[in-house]
């Protein structure tokens, strides 16, 4: 990849374009921040509140995100992509933007610095039911069942999962304690394989944590009030946002 890496996510751009306005305002300050630089960006998932590719077409009411897409693809920015719960049915249409697109969890190697990449969604030990139903809706068969579905009606089951910003798990410190226990446990597991650094986004909020030199980063979202990112130079990671 090319140095810096911008990572960020969250972003949650809605099938209802007229909503996404400061959203996308706020990514196109950020692509004016980094587009003189021979630079690369990792999409953390959830890029997307809800996308399906029907015959690998492009999604009509997401044009002005993909008009930014091929801006910053056309300023020899490199774009990768961690698939989210939210965005994980992507098609080659969204796959000709990118150089790279990570449907599963990665790890990457900058530096000789080991890199683990995960959207986090599945990782606490209550989410059990969420695993399993997890693996039934990436499965190859419920794929193509649900493309057979028209898309007026998958639209229609866009909204009923659509997200909404919720601030509770803010307020509810007990919660958000046992939640980042959980996380660092996972990145320990992770560190003790080799890894240097894991980065998480789904949790809508910022964390981050470090011992004996290793590091978990984990991610606040992309809303129209703040566009969160997190640079790795090549030898240390900043967070910033716009």
């Amino acid at each position: 990849m090319q140095l810096p890496i911008y990572f960020f996510g969250d972003n949650h751009f809605s099938i209802n374009p007229l909503s996404n306005k400061e959203k996308i305002k706020k990514f196109e300050d950020f692509y004016h921040l980094i587009k003189n630089e021979k630079c690369s960006i990792v999409i953390m998932g959830d890029f997307f509140d809800y996308y399906f590719e029907y015959n690998n077409s492009k999604p009509d009411y997401f044009n002005e995100v993909f008009d930014l897409l091929k801006r910053i693809k056309e300023s020899k920015i490199d774009i990768y992509f961690v698939a989210g719960n939210h965005d994980y049915w992507i098609g080659d249409y969204f796959k000709s933007y990118t150089k790279k697109t990570f449907l599963n969890d990665t790890e990457i190697q900058i530096n000789n610095k080991s890199i683990y990449l995960t959207h986090g969604d599945g990782i606490l030990s209550w989410d059990k039911s969420y695993r399993v139903l997890k693996k039934i809706i990436r499965s190859s068969i419920f794929i193509i069942i649900y493309s057979l579905i028209p898309k007026k009606y998958g639209n229609k089951i866009a909204e009923k999962i659509s997200y909404k910003r919720k601030d509770s798990h803010k307020r509810d410190i007990k919660k958000l304690n046992k939640i980042h226990d959980e996380l660092i446990n996972f990145s320990k597991e992770k560190w003790s394989t080799g890894t240097d650094c894991v980065i998480m986004g789904h949790y809508h909020h910022d964390f981050s944590f470090t011992e004996n030199g290793k590091e978990l980063y984990i991610l606040d979202d992309c809303s129209e009030n703040s566009f969160n990112y997190l640079k790795y130079d090549g030898s240390s990671f900043i967070k910033e946002k716009i």
